[in-house]
């Protein structure tokens, strides 16, 4: 897993849009890692003007590790790749083959730049292309990302992830005369197809369905029939170590029945239905996130329609994101407020339009993190912070304990609430002094009460030592299990 930070970066980036063909809406977060290495592709139209092919769109998610290098040319590049092979092979390959001619064409480039190449990174890739001529759906797939269909409400894989310990990858990997240790390609690589990751791809003698780590993708082609197939869902490992296909699948009927949310909205809240409240366990939900909603359209459909004949379906009762979260994380999630650690109460609104005609960006900010953990601010407990009754004779050890989780790492949202307390203490104790004057009543000119400054930098200090905060291993964790025990 590598290193993690204390608190995660719950900025989510948004795309959404909506062409009569297909509509989306995509949703992706940094989250706990150190950095962000998703990428992602959503073409409405992968050609402006009619061609003899029809009206393409494609999605894809890219899967970074090691870097961000390669994944961002994947996103830049693919389609355009796609593009030049259709004109150049134009009604003599088939679309499974300019697919695989596309992965094979991208790890090549990379492997040319030999600034790419020292990062030694990779990435896994999902991607979709999507035909209103031919009325299909053709998957391609490398690596452990994924591509669902959902069909009258129940999950239709149209990937596999690759993981080492499949029989035929394992068979691949040691004829190549490599091995996997720990469920991972010679005990470092979790996954094994990827684009990049050269230092698995250099026996000359073997081609590249040979190699230890191959970048050749698993191709699935489906017929679409609007009468069962309602939306695909494309999204990395960081969901799917999550949620089962079926779950997400579940999940995002339970948004649609709302009545109230997009796509965009939707994807979003999977995300934070996913992302880890603490690191304080197994590890799952502290990757980046990355998932996109592709709706089906009937000829002539708008997404407004769509939303309505999903509605109709006569489908079981779906769980909500709140009571999924609860069974991933009941261990670690406080009574309420379950989704503090990832959404700000002004992040999502449930009231976003549903249709948009163009490709729209945005982000889902986490903009000072403000009342992400307080629903009764006014003196009352809060989950997150300390409230305005706990100060008191033993303030600074009260807030020394509230500022550190039990890793010694600072919890951003108890700092910012301290500093709103100490501006309105400050503001109360002037008010009562009868303070009339404008340079008094200006918030720059308050002072901390000394008390609550005082613990905010002893509780810095003894935090530092846990920023970033890196996972242990097994070995790890039984040894300091063991130096407590002694102690």
């Amino acid at each position: 897993m590598g290193q993690i930070l204390s608190n995660p970066v719950i900025d989510k980036e948004i795309n959404e849009g909506s062409d009569g063909f297909t509509s989306f809406g995509l949703s992706t977060m940094q989250g706990w890692r150190m950095s962000m290495e998703d990428s992602d592709i959503t073409e409405l139209r992968l050609f402006n003007n009619d061609t003899e092919e029809g009206h393409l769109a494609l999605y894809a998610i890219f899967d970074g590790h090691g870097g961000s290098s390669v994944s961002s040319k994947c996103s830049q590049a693919m389609a355009l790749n796609i593009k030049n092979l259709i004109h150049r092979y134009s009604g003599k390959l088939h679309y499974k083959t300019i697919l695989r001619e596309a992965f094979l064409e991208i790890d090549q480039e990379i492997r040319d730049n030999q600034e790419l190449v020292r990062e030694q990174s990779g990435s896994t890739a999902t991607m979709t292309l999507i035909s209103k001529k031919f009325g299909k759906i053709i998957c391609a797939n490398s690596g452990d990302s994924r591509t669902v269909l959902c069909r009258d409400g129940v999950a239709k894989t149209l990937s596999y992830d690759h993981k080492p310990n499949m029989i035929n990858e394992l068979s691949r990997i040691v004829a190549a005369g490599g091995y996997v240790e720990m469920g991972r390609v010679n005990g470092n690589l979790a996954l094994s197809r990827a684009i990049g990751d050269f230092t698995y791809k250099n026996d000359v003698t073997l081609p590249p369905e040979e190699q230890i780590v191959t970048v050749i993708p698993d191709i699935m082609e489906h017929s679409i029939d609007y009468t069962r197939d309602e939306f695909l869902v494309l999204a990395c490992d960081g969901i799917w170590d999550c949620l089962s296909s079926q779950d997400c699948v579940n999940l995002i009927h339970y948004g649609i029945n709302t009545g109230t949310m997009s796509l965009a909205d939707i994807s979003a809240r999977i995300i934070d239905v996913c992302c880890a409240p603490t690191i304080e366990g197994s590890g799952i939900g502290c990757d980046n996130m990355s998932i996109v909603i592709v709706a089906l359209l009937k000829d002539g459909e708008t997404v407004e329609e769509w939303f309505v004949r999903m509605k109709q379906k006569d489908l079981p009762d779906t769980i909500s994101f709140e009571e999924r979260r609860r069974m991933i994380y009941s261990q670690y999630l406080p009574e309420r407020d379950i989704f503090a650690i990832t959404t700000p109460k002004t992040d999502i609104s449930e009231s976003r339009p549903q249709n948009n005609t163009n490709n729209n960006k945005g982000s889902l900010s986490n903009t000072g993190f403000q009342s992400i953990a307080n629903e009764d601010y006014n003196g009352n407990n809060s989950t997150y912070g300390i409230s305005s009754k706990s100060f008191g004779n033993d303030i600074n050890l009260q807030i020394e304990n509230d500022i550190t989780s039990k890793n010694g790492s600072l919890d951003l949202f108890t700092i910012e609430k301290l500093i709103e307390d100490g501006i309105k203490q400050q503001q109360q104790q002037q008010t009562g002094q009868g303070s009339t004057s404008n340079e008094d009543k200006d918030p720059q000119n308050f002072k901390f009460n000394p008390a609550i400054l005082t613990g905010m930098l002893n509780s810095f200090t003894t935090a530092a030592i846990g920023e970033p905060a890196p996972f242990l291993s097994e070995e790890e964790e039984e040894s300091e299990r063991e130096i407590e025990q002694s102690q």
